[in-house]
């Protein structure tokens, strides 16, 4: 019965720890987010909002972060898995374009689209890149 208890707490580290951080990460950018875009307001009133453009750059910066880390880690803790460099290349290209993004660069969006993985986000954000396009340097 001790084997079948260790094996709980795994799965419930496993799924616990990924939450809280993904909690951590998407508050963090979504405050940061806020922050940044009433400071954007404060500097040229009258302009659209970016909150949008921050919370996904903020997110991509902090997430690539962390999952970055938690491969170094990994990798420390003598987990190496064949696939780790590729990993960690396309966290490096996404937190590069992330960061892009947050300075309302157009290149920042042009690579942050496909790299996010995400057609749902490919669709919107590729309505909102146009609808926007002119604003950025």
């Amino acid at each position: 019965m001790a084997g079948g208890s260790t094996v709980n707490t795994s799965i419930a580290l496993i799924v616990f720890i990924p939450f809280v951080l993904f909690i951590l990460c998407g508050g963090a950018s979504l405050w940061l987010a806020r922050r940044e875009n009433e400071r954007l307001y404060e500097r040229s009133p009258g302009v659209l909002s970016y909150a949008w453009g921050y919370f996904l750059g903020y997110s991509g910066v902090i997430g690539t972060a962390f999952v970055s880390l938690t491969v170094v880690g990994l990798i420390i803790a003598g987990l190496y898995r064949a696939w780790f460099p590729v990993a960690l290349v396309y966290l490096v290209l996404l937190g590069i374009a992330s960061y892009g993004v947050l300075t309302r660069r157009k290149w920042g969006w042009v690579f942050h689209i496909p790299l996010c993985l995400n057609p749902g986000l490919w669709a919107f954000n590729c309505v909102y890149l146009q609808n926007r396009w002119r604003e950025f340097a």
